[in-house]
């Protein structure tokens, strides 16, 4: 089947029956500005303060949660044993509803990135529900803040990415909400350098009320990111995406 709309995750803990939902995001796998180029981990995604997305209502997020809720509940009636862990939904929205793309037992990279910089609960005491069987929605309690992710990757990514290049973040202003990817430390004369590894490198997230203002802190942090990187500039101001397509598998 083609699916034609806007790609978004949703993400889910689960402790067997019950499940807590994250925020929707939408990630941007293209490797180049305006979604062109070859498929890449995930170039950068954004939250929104609303916990929408521009093409979402809050009906569209709610039927995609009730998906991963039956998705966990047919896994228990299948195997007579709940799924405990995360469940990584991902979506399409079509004008005749939210249909899915795939599942993963993870987080999404960089997904997580922009859920965990706002999350206002404890995640070891939803990770303690999940063991215990006594999750609840009130475990997954996020600030009502919009987020952007930007990933700083090598040169040449993804077909033919410069590897050993030297990369330093020290610059970055917010250390907290800088996530080292694909690197390596290594031992100089002038002390440990970080050197890019080949894949991508570095994610740094902006945090605000608005989008365009996280967009704007996250441009800020990822040009700070120094190295034979680069990033794409555009991730946060595209609302909404142009359409895509993909087949399901």
């Amino acid at each position: 089947e083609k699916l034609v709309g806007q790609e978004f995750s949703i993400i889910s803990f689960c402790d067997g029956e019950n499940c807590a939902h994250f925020p929707p995001v939408q990630d941007h796998k293209r490797a180049y500005h305006g979604d062109l180029g070859p498929n890449t981990g995930g170039m950068g995604s954004y939250s929104c303060a609303d916990h929408l997305l521009p093409f979402l209502s809050a009906a569209d997020v709610a039927e995609a949660q009730k998906i991963n809720e039956a998705t966990a509940a047919a896994l228990l009636q299948e195997f007579g044993e709940g799924y405990k862990g995360i469940l990584y939904g991902q979506y399409m929205s079509t004008t005749s509803g939210q249909k899915v793309i795939e599942f993963n037992a993870r987080f999404g990279d960089p997904e997580a990135l922009n859920l965990i910089s706002i999350m206002e609960s404890d995640l070891l005491a939803m990770c303690q529900a999940v063991a215990s069987g006594t999750l609840s929605q009130d475990h997954a309690r996020f600030l009502p803040m919009a987020t952007v992710c930007k990933y700083a990757v090598p040169s040449g990514y993804p077909q033919s990415a410069v590897k050993g290049c030297p990369v330093d973040v020290t610059a970055v202003e917010n250390q907290d909400l800088l996530y080292l990817g694909a690197v390596a430390e290594v031992d100089t004369p002038q002390g440990k350098v970080l050197h890019a590894t080949g894949s991508r490198t570095a994610g740094v997230v902006g945090v605000a009320p608005t989008l365009e203002d996280a967009e704007k802190i996250a441009e800020a942090e990822a040009n700070r990111v120094w190295g034979a990187v680069w990033h794409r500039r555009d991730i946060g101001t595209v609302r909404p995406r142009t359409n895509l397509s993909l087949l399901a598998p």
